[in-house]
């Protein structure tokens, strides 16, 4: 079953159906041969055979012939050719036999014979055909006689001499041979059944021979033909599969696969690319597509170190640029890829893949957000600790010195007080003098108070207020220099937020207090100074903004005016702005400063909303 299987496959192939073509052909020119080999002997037999009869009855003939000139000496008594010639030829078979070589006949015309006249039909037309023919030839043909082959030769004999010409008249008066009259033939059978049996053998077995040889050298070329094609079919199927494969697996991945021709022009790009099948690139070279824009985001420095890589053709990887896809979304791309080089050595391009880098883009930039974003935690965390740190020194520090100096203070301030009574007694003019003292009594004191408030985070007393209320109250106390102008421009009425009303009395104090001081340095004569205190609300704060009229603050001092002990002023402490942002931010809120030297300064205190504070909370 399996032999059969096996043969009906390879008869399917081209190498099987070349074999059946060879075959037939073998077979076609085997039987020619054999035929040729065949109708070759029997040629050659005829040929050889006619000749040899003809040069026979030719003896025969001229012997009868000698024989008609000397009957005459005989005398009247001896037998007439004719005769001669029959009892002659009889003698010759009887002699040879019935299984002879061959059968030698003289024989006369039909209805005209003296002895034997023609034993068949065959031979009897055959010595007919010779009558009025000129210069006639023997005539061979192969016939069946008494059911034997044999191959006959007719040789005609005519009329050549005189006496032979008398002879017969004299027997057959009534018939009136003359010279030259076609007296009867020669008749030879020779036996050809068995060589034409075996030349028949002969030319069958060269046949078979031949087909067999030519069947045993067309089966080893068609086997190994069939052999080769096999490999070769095994081959471009592993080969086809591994394409598959590789196809499957390259479809499958997110990378997509590119070649360039020796002009650097794409001549493929396979899928997955943002361009599809590479439609919109293909004959394109990558300096084409980034002149018309395709793509974007290549620096000059990058493009020169790859447009050198290619000039000299070396490998390149990671290019990445930024691509207008066929969905019209931008993507980041990174390709990489090498030059191809043919069997001389000359090149012939290059073949490289791409990958869309998008999603690692947006990771990288997610990633340096989040480092920066714990990084400014971190400096905020480290800037807090440095604070901390440096107001739990300054509260130490505040609190000895405080202490030391409240009570030198203290005996200060009750010796003026005797000093003044004493004076007033003794009845002297030293008010002014000791008024100074005082005042100066109470700044040192202001100012170790600010130091103890600044250094001891105090926990917040909060209250819900009417914030535009509760900030009319505060200004309508604040007492300014009469040159100075506080315009009230209120935009949040009704607005409530939580706060501790002590403390943020004292940042509106304080940042007041700073616009008037900076007015009151620069104030020019009939120039109004303004101070405008104006609110709003939004979506999130409670917005308060004090804005003057002074000089502005340079930018290289409003970087520093949130800085502990950092102050202009030749009397500041330089805690004023400290102590503001710190209650601010106590409260959840932010303070900002923003100022144009010569034309004013403007703060902005924000306040988180009730809302805004429950969801941070």
């Amino acid at each position: 079953m399996h032999t059969s299987t096996g043969l009906s496959r390879f008869l399917r192939t081209a190498s099987g159906q070349g074999l059946v073509l060879f075959l037939v052909f073998a077979a076609g020119l085997s039987g020619a041969v054999g035929y040729g080999f065949y109708s070759s002997s029997v040629n050659s037999f005829r040929t050889q055979k006619t000749e040899e009869k003809a040069t026979a009855l030719r003896l025969v003939e001229a012997f009868v012939n000698d024989y008609s000139e000397l009957r005459a000496k005989f005398g009247p008594d001896a037998p007439v050719p004719a005769t001669f010639r029959a009892h002659s030829i009889e003698m010759f078979n009887k002699a040879a036999g019935t299984d002879g070589e061959l059968r030698l006949q003289w024989v006369g015309r039909p209805h005209r014979s003296i002895v034997t006249a023609p034993t068949d039909a065959p031979m009897a037309a055959t010595v007919e055909s010779f009558v009025g023919m000129k210069s006639p030839a023997a005539k061979s043909q192969f016939l069946r006689v008494n059911g034997r082959l044999v191959f006959r030769t007719v040789y005609p004999s005519f009329a050549k001499e005189r006496s032979c010409v008398d002879c017969h008249n004299k027997v057959q008066p009534d018939l009136h041979w003359k010279l030259g009259d076609l007296m009867g033939a020669f008749s030879i059978d020779v036996p050809a059944g068995p060589f034409l049996r075996d030349s028949a053998l002969q030319a069958g077995g060269l046949g078979l021979a031949l087909i067999l040889a030519l069947g045993a050298v067309g089966i080893v070329v068609a086997r190994l033909h069939y052999r080769q094609i096999s490999e070769r079919e095994a081959a471009q199927g592993s080969l086809k599969e591994s394409e598959e494969r590789f196809r499957d697996f390259a479809e499958s991945a997110s990378d997509w696969f590119w070649e360039q021709d020796e002009h650097l022009r794409f001549t493929f790009v396979s899928s997955g690319s943002p361009d599809g099948a590479g439609g919109n690139v293909i004959g394109k070279t990558r300096a084409e597509l980034v002149t018309v824009g395709r793509h974007l985001g290549i620096s000059e420095d990058q493009w020169q170190a790859h447009d050198a890589a290619v000039r000299e053709r070396r490998p390149f990887h990671g290019l990445r640029f930024q691509r207008l896809g066929a969905d019209g979304i931008v993507h980041h791309i990174s390709v990489s890829g090498r030059p191809i080089f043919d069997g001389d050595g000359r090149f012939r391009g290059y073949r490289g893949t791409g990958r869309d880098v998008t999603g690692e883009i947006a990771v990288e930039l997610e990633l340096a957000r989040r480092v920066e974003e714990r990084t400014a935690e971190l400096r905020k965390a480290q800037s807090d600790l440095l604070r901390k740190e440096r107001l739990s020194t300054l509260g130490q520090l505040t609190a000895t010195v405080a202490h030391e100096l409240r009570n030198p203070l203290s005996a200060i301030r009750n010796t003026v007080f005797a000093l003044k009574e004493t004076v007033a007694s003794a009845g002297l003019n030293a008010e002014r003098p000791l008024s100074r003292v005082e005042r100066n009594i109470q700044r040192c004191d202001r100012i170790i108070t600010d130091l103890l408030d600044f250094t001891r985070l105090r926990s917040l007393n909060r209250a819900e207020v009417e914030a535009d209320a509760w900030l009319e109250e505060v200004l309508i106390e604040q007492r300014l220099p009469q040159n100075i102008v506080l315009r009230h421009v209120f935009g949040a009425p009704g607005h409530r937020v939580s706060l501790d009303a002590e403390r943020m009395r004292r940042v509106v104090i304080n940042l007041t207090e700073n616009a008037a001081q900076a007015m009151a340095e620069s104030a020019t004569s009939g120039v109004a100074s303004v101070v405008t205190v104006s609110t709003r609300t939004t979506a999130d704060y409670y917005e308060l903004a004090i804005e003057d009229t002074g000089p502005g603050i340079p930018d290289e001092v409003l970087a520093k005016v949130f800085e502990p002990l950092f102050s202009t002023k030749s009397f500041g402490t330089g805690l004023g702005l400290p102590t503001v942002k710190q209650i601010v931010e106590q409260h959840g809120g932010t303070v900002a400063i923003t100022s144009v030297p010569g034309k004013g300064t403007r703060v902005v205190v924000r306040l988180p909303n009730r809302e805004t504070e429950e969801l941070a909370a």
